[in-house]
């Protein structure tokens, strides 16, 4: 099971900032159905001319948990259980389904011929 975060962030100034744990996209690389999603997400966000950033350490919820778990952080100030949780979601984002996925050319290809 693959899994994609992203973090809508109001600057102010009309200006967004787009945080995202996704791998940055590159041509002719495989995708997952919600990896594909997050990268119309993220597509249409950079468009409307939204900063994105491509960083696990810059999404909030991501950033935290890794903390949690750093001793130079505040892993000697969470308990046992809390860091146990926090290292649960780490490895659960950080799992990537290796299944065949979605060739995003070919869904571009198929849209524009619509």
């Amino acid at each position: 099971m693959s899994s994609v975060t992203i973090t809508f962030i109001d600057l102010g100034d009309d200006q967004v900032s787009v945080r995202t744990d996704a791998v940055p996209p590159a041509i002719g690389r495989r995708l997952t159905r919600a990896e594909a999603l997050a990268m119309e997400f993220l597509g249409t966000s950079f468009r409307r001319g939204a900063e994105v950033i491509y960083d696990r350490n810059q999404v909030p919820a991501i950033s935290l948990a890794l903390e949690l778990n750093d001793p130079e952080g505040l892993g000697h100030a969470a308990t046992p259980c809390i860091r146990d949780r926090a290292r649960d979601v780490i490895s659960s984002i950080s799992t990537h389904s290796p299944g065949a996925g979605v060739n995003i050319d070919q869904v571009h290809y198929t849209r524009q011929a619509s």
